[in-house]
């Protein structure tokens, strides 16, 4: 029992030392290399850009549900029962969907925010050394 405790304990530490942005917010960017700060900037970028293309994504699965429910009625209406129940049964799915992936960008991005602070700390640094030297 205890090296299985061992073994989670060493993979989150694993998981968590594999975020390096996460772990620049809490540390602080003086102690990086200028190198290194243009790697996680790097970095920053690409997720910074993921974070926009899930954003999209999930709000145009969010606004597909009013699609489903119109659709849903204008096919009830014409007395299409079946593609009708589809539609309407498209709309719990959507919100599923919609939900699941708000979680799943909560974990993966730690928010708008967190990725914010991370690009100004990054910019803010490296202009400063930019400046200095």
């Amino acid at each position: 029992m205890p090296i299985r405790n061992t073994d989670r304990l060493l993979q989150h530490l694993e998981g968590n030392a594999a975020d390096e942005l996460g772990l620049l917010e809490s540390v602080g960017v003086e102690y990086y290399s200028t190198e290194q700060l243009l790697r996680l900037r790097g970095q920053w970028e690409v997720k910074n850009a993921l974070f926009h293309i899930f954003q999209r994504l999930l709000i145009r699965i969010a606004a597909f549900t009013a699609v489903w429910i119109s659709m849903g009625f204008i096919l009830y209406f014409l007395h299409w029962n079946y593609p009708a129940f589809l539609m309407m049964a498209l709309v719990p799915l959507s919100f599923l969907l919609f939900f699941g992936g708000l979680i799943f960008m909560r974990s993966f991005f730690k928010g708008k925010g967190h990725l914010d602070r991370v690009g100004e700390m990054i910019s803010e640094e490296l202009t400063r050394r930019r400046q200095a030297g």
